[in-house]
């Protein structure tokens, strides 16, 4: 059994910074523990859609299990952050609401 375990800082001020509205596009470029990528979704609604990368599989492992709920609303992507540019348009977005990045 695999152990991942990340205690978002500051989680209720960054997503509340974003402003997130419902249908919204956001992306998480370092998804991490899922912790941002959860509220964010539960802010956004079934018709908001997340996209998150980071380029830690067990992360991702991690995050498919949290966010197993929202899955029809999240894009879950093995990458370094420092592609989302190409990642956003990869998937088809032109523009994106917010950007988040827990540094």
């Amino acid at each position: 059994m695999e152990l991942f375990e990340h205690v978002p800082v500051l989680l209720e001020e960054a997503v509340a910074a974003l402003r997130p509205r419902p249908g919204g596009r956001y992306v998480d470029c370092t998804l991490g523990g899922a912790g941002h990528s959860l509220r964010l979704l539960a802010a956004i609604g079934p018709e908001g859609r997340l996209l998150a990368l980071d380029q830690d599989e067990q992360a991702l492992r991690h995050a498919r299990s949290v966010l197993a709920e929202y899955q029809e609303q999240v894009i879950l992507v093995h990458a370094n952050f420092h592609t989302v540019r190409s990642q956003v348009e990869a998937v088809g977005w032109g523009t994106v609401d917010g950007v988040l990045f827990d540094l």
